[in-house]
């Protein structure tokens, strides 16, 4: 308590003290004041206005001449100084944009202050006095680029060093998160909505656009109501929370004139390419619709302004997805009748129609790799999103902003995770509700002194649900399938597995859960220039509540060996999960700042600044969480020794510091470098919901003790019998897998470093060419701490004499029964790159942004818990320094190029026709994500293992279908026993990619005020075949463990528990034998994550729309 006191005390300090424009969403405007020889002009009155509202802010030029004004809203602005003896300087054409300082020196000319001299600024696209990298996408690339299902989200990786997924999903498999940038973790942005949080505490992603599900995004923040985006990387103090970029946007705000839009964006499969692996049969439904409009203008003019703008989506469609289904006549009867009413569930019911919920029949003729169905899987989309902003300026030094975001939507998909399924009606279905509130209130001291106040308040509430619950309900009231589930948020039908067949139901791994995630923030900055120093200081808050359930795997899984054991109701095993789930966790943190910015001469700016970051410990509101002691076994939270989760980590200093330096003083040329510490935030899924690859391993707050303790049941062998419980039990409570927190777990932090140099080759062209770099250490991992020392050996917390499922190396067979998975902070990372980037603006009717990005980054883990294999526990947990290698999202080489066009008039005839016309696109190349071939040992998906590399995996391998050569794998376990493969994590690349997207515009005047907008969208125009990784959409490369020889050779497929021999659609972890099976790809790049259509990757799309512009 008394290291928190004198934190406290210290940020008390800092607020008292001061800031220039600290975490800004607004920008500012400063200068020097000189006459025709050069020497400054002190004293002089300096206005600066704001063209389109008429609001103006003053301000005196000190000793040396110097002024400025932050805080300033975005948009379009005029400076005008006054000095008696010399002439009135008006500059105009000022852009003011977010988090940025626009720089306008004004030369006096002598005369009388009646006259007037006027000149248009320039705009600078040199930097001379900061060295934060990044970049900003203006309103125009917001609103007439090809953004393909209207999200913002796919502007961010244009700027250099970011890099995503291809599609643009908002979940980036291999490191959750919407981008990454400079070789930091998908997890590590900070999303600000007008300067407040827009973050979702329990994950770390933005809550406007988070994915529902999964790829899909669940709400749209409105193209048209974003003013501006603005994505710093290497930031300074003002700027915390993660380490690896800050993304700023800002909303538009209404002006004294009324404007504002109306528009209707449409798609249709009609208009659309055949997906590469329909080649048969009819083309993909789809249906987008993105309608809305938006209004601003002045409740008073000059002086209270208001924005509101609404976009709806409504989207309907089919995935293409391959399938392995056996013929319908050989499980057309069922003697069991438990079975036969799953055959006939639709009649039994009476809640739907077309036969069963079982397999489609197989495609005629069709074969891909084993696969010999063709599935189109429905899914369905709903989405409303409104927001609203007043500005209210009291006077010229009291401004007042309020803004709220309202966005509602229900999602119906396949859920295409390991063990899901992307069959008919067996959807997953999630309803999502965001709100965001801001308030932000600005006090102009002096010219000097600014302070700001912001508090913001945001709710994401979302459920993940099995899309059948509605209609079946309880399967034993409506099929005699007795699951034991009692609760409505459980119900419908299990997750059953034949064979080597395709699964049926709904994807048990991750739902259902749902969770309601408040978070609140409060900032308050304070600036003070000071002679040639610009001091910023500030304080932060946030505060961050979840209310969640995960009950995964409750509504159970049952295998079938056979076809023939599923059709007389005799299951092989299968497993449920029982217990309470609801939590209730928070966590309260704080930061503090002090920065400077120093201008050492006219040519030199030197940045230096502390920022301080205490993330407190994560907390449950009735202490359910646990850890495993060896002596006392599950001790819950609240008991002696156990005061915390984890220990408080109090001495998160991040020093930051940069400079740029004008040789010439021509601002044509600035060499610039910086180095800053910076610190991530805590993810609370880490701790609270993980989606499991093993049996149930959520976190620490589910482990198998408290109230209602949460534990795996599993099915005993027997015929299935009407309402009887499927699951009666078997295991006792300990059987459960385990996750817990290290207590000694610190704060992640990344140093982040850069050296870059900035020339203008010619008006409004800029070329920069840049060295970033990054260093992570104590990143977030989870490992395996009861896994045995030697293969084959005891394991630490062998407790009893139950048996693993399948001897592997990690659970031997005379081992205990569970897994204990710990979250710690043992990760490290390092990233260097060569970034070259190329903008112009306004250049004869062409904008360009072109970038370049040379990376390489490599990791230990590349996030904290292991939703995606290969992501964060090591095959061997003794030896996690041997999964060094390329970080799941690491692409070496990436190049993107967007532009915009304006056509000049093809003839002064029919200018309505001639006129207006306008192109602008996308060009996207990028070389593939790693990868990795691993194993499941069971048909339950209970282990994952890696395999020997025996041969060349790329032997006679090519295109889709014979991607890799699976002969080149053995499993890695002979007679004498088990031992880790040895084939290193991440060997192998992906796809790459390549994309180009254009839009043809034609805007036609029809009054004054009045413009009529017609395009066409070209997205992946030149059609070309993109492919998703082998591990799409399953998220594994698998080849199934098929039975050992002496040899240790794979052979013929192993016993099932009836005696029975298991098929594989693969079969070909061996040495010699099958040299021609392959693995194949199966999936395009948006079907294969879950984002169809609308996410990158797809075939070529068109979509029209119409806009009307007042």
């Amino acid at each position: 308590m008394k290291n928190l006191r004198l934190l406290l005390i210290l940020a008390v300090c800092l607020l008292a003290a001061g800031s220039l424009a600290a975490q800004t969403y607004r920008g500012g405007i400063a200068g020097t004041v000189t006459d025709a020889s050069g020497a400054v002009v002190p004293n002089a009155k300096v206005t600066i206005r704001n063209v389109d509202t008429g609001v103006e802010r003053s301000a005196t030029t000190d000793a040396e001449g110097y002024y400025v004004a932050t805080e300033l809203p975005i948009g379009n602005y005029s400076v005008t100084v006054e000095v008696q003896g010399f002439q009135t300087a008006v500059a105009t054409g000022i852009r003011v944009e977010v988090a940025g300082e626009r720089r306008v020196d004004i030369t006096l000319q002598p005369g009388a202050m009646t006259q007037r001299t006027e000149v248009v600024a320039e705009v600078p696209l040199v930097e001379t006095t900061s060295n934060v990298l990044g970049g900003t996408l203006e309103r125009r690339q917001v609103e007439e680029l090809p953004i393909s299902g209207r999200d913002f989200g796919k502007l961010l990786v244009l700027v250099p060093g970011a890099s995503g997924d291809p599609v643009g999903n908002t979940d980036f498999p291999g490191s959750f998160g919407l981008f990454t940038t400079n070789g930091n973790r998908g997890r590590a942005n900070n999303f600000l909505l007008d300067g407040t949080d827009m973050n979702d505490g329990y994950r770390n992603l933005p809550a406007i656009n988070e994915a529902g599900v999964f790829g899909t995004p669940a709400t749209i923040l409105p193209l048209d109501a974003i003013a501006e985006i603005r994505i710093l990387t290497n930031f300074e103090p003002e700027y915390g929370r993660n380490g690896g970029s800050v993304v700023n946007i800002v909303t538009k705000s209404g002006t004294n004139d009324l404007h504002g839009s109306v528009y209707w964006f449409f798609r249709n499969d009609a208009l659309n390419a055949r997906n590469f692996f329909n080649t048969v049969g009819p083309k993909d439904k789809f249906r987008n619709n993105n309608f809305g409009y938006s209004v601003g203008g002045p409740f008073i003019r000059n002086k209270t302004f208001f924005y509101f703008g609404f976009e709806g989506q409504r989207e309907s469609g089919a995935i293409t997805t391959l399938a392995k289904v056996p013929d319908p006549a050989r499980y057309a009867f069922a003697p069991n009748i438990v079975i036969r009413n799953l055959l006939n569930l639709c009649a039994v019911t009476g809640q739907c129609s077309g036969g069963s919920l079982l397999w489609p029949a197989p495609t005629p003729g069709f074969n891909f790799a084993g696969l010999n169905a063709i599935v189109p899987a429905d899914f369905r989309n709903r989405v409303d999103s409104m927001i609203i902003k007043v500005d209210h300026n009291f006077n010229e030094n009291n401004l007042l902003t309020g803004r709220y975001f309202f966005g509602n939507s229900t999602q119906s998909f396949p859920l295409g995770l390991a063990g899901g399924n992307n069959l008919p009606r067996t959807n997953t279905f999630t309803p999502t509700r965001v709100q965001l509130l801001s308030l932000s209130y600005v006090k102009v001291y002096s010219p000097t002194r600014v302070n700001e106040l912001r508090v913001g308040w945001n709710r994401f509430a979302e459920d993940f649900l099995a899309d059948d619950r509605d209609v079946f309900g309880n399967p034993a009231a409506s099929l005699l399938l007795n699951t034991g589930v009692t609760a409505e948020r459980d119900f419908g039908l299990p997750e059953i597995h034949v064979g080597p067949f395709s699964a049926l139901g709904s994807s048990q791994f991750s739902n259902p859960r749902g969770r309601v995630d408040t978070n609140w923030h409060v900032i308050d900055n304070y600036s003070w220039k000071r002679g040639r120093h610009d001091l910023k200081f500030g304080f932060e808050f946030r505060r961050t509540f979840v209310s969640s359930f995960n009950d995964s795997n409750f509504r159970g899984v049952i295998n079938f060996d056979r076809l023939a054991d599923f059709r007389n109701g005799f299951p092989s095993g299968g497993l449920t999960v029982v217990g309470g789930t609801d939590r209730g966790t928070f966590q309260n943190s704080y930061a503090g700042y002090i920065q400077d910015s120093f201008r050492w001469t006219s040519r030199f700016t030197f940045n230096w600044g502390l920022r301080y970051d205490y993330y407190g410990v994560l907390d449950e509101e009735r202490n359910r969480f646990s850890r495993y002691d060896p002596v006392a076994g599950l001790i819950q939270l609240g008991s002696p020794g156990f005061p915390r989760l984890y220990d408080r980590d109090l001495n998160n200093f991040g020093p930051r510091l940069s400079f740029a330096w004008d040789p010439w003083g021509t601002g044509k040329t600035v060499l610039r470098a910086g180095w800053g510490l910076f610190y991530d935030a805590f993810s609370q899924d880490f701790f609270i919901g993980q989606i499991p690859w093993n049996t149930f391993s959520p976190g620490a707050a589910y482990n198998p003790i408290g109230e209602t303790p949460v534990f795996i049941t599993f099915v005993t062998t027997g015929f299935l019998v009407p309402n009887a419980p499927v699951f009666p039990g078997g295991f006792a409570s300990n059987s459960t897998d385990i996750t817990q927190a290290n207590p000694d777990i610190r704060t992640p932090y990344i140093q982040n470093f850069n050296v870059n140099v900035q020339r203008e080759l010619w008006a409004n062209t800029m070329l920069q060419i840049a060295y970033v770099g990054s260093m992570g250490r104590k990143l977030f991992r989870t490992s395996e701490i009861n896994q045995s020392f030697v293969p084959g050996g005891a394991r630490p917390f062998d407790a009893t004499a139950l048996l693993c499922p399948v001897v592997t190396p990690t659970c031997p067979a005379t081992s205990g029964p569970f897994i204990v998975d710990e979250v710690g902070t043992t990760a490290t990372s390092n990233y260097n790159s060569l970034q070259i980037s190329f903008n112009q603006r306004n250049w004869h009717g062409w904008t360009n942004q072109v970038s370049y990005t040379w990376g390489h980054s490599i990791d230990t883990a590349s996030d904290g818990i292991e939703s995606v294999p290969n992501q964060a526990t090591p095959d061997n947990s003794n030896n996690p320094a041997g999964e060094r290698a390329n970080s799941n999202f690491d692409v070496r080489h990436r190049f993107v190029w967007n532009w915009i066009y304006d056509v000049p008039k093809l003839s002064d005839r029919a200018p309505k026709l001639t006129q207006g016309w306008q192109l602008s696109g996308v060009l996207s190349l990028m070389s593939g994500h790693p990868y990795h071939v691993n194993m499941f040992a069971d048909d339950a998906f209970d282990f994952i293992l890696r395999p020997d590399l025996v041969g060349d995996p790329f032997l006679g391998a090519s295109g889709p279908d014979r991607y890799l050569n699976l002969a080149a794998f053995r499993y890695p376990c002979t007679s004498a026993g088990c031992h880790y493969g040895n084939l290193p994590r991440n060997f192998f690349t992906g796809p790459d990619f390549k994309n180009f997207d254009i839009s043809i515009i034609k805007n036609t005047p029809i009054t004054e005020r009045v413009t009529i907008q017609f395009r066409a969208d070209f997205f992946n125009f030149t059609n070309r075949a993109n492919f998703a990784s082998p591990t799409l959409p399953a998220f594994i490369a698998q080849g199934d463990f098929q039975g050992i020889s002496p040899g240790g050779t794979g052979l013929a497929g192993r016993g099932g528990a009836n005696g029975s021999t298991l098929a594989d659609p693969f079969n070909c972890i061996t040495t010699g034998t099958n040299p021609g099976c392959f693995l194949p790809i199966t999936a395009t790049p948006d079907t294969g994550i879950g984002y169809p259509s609308l996410g990158g990757g797809g075939p070529r799309n068109v979509q029209f729309a119409i806009k009307v512009i007042f």
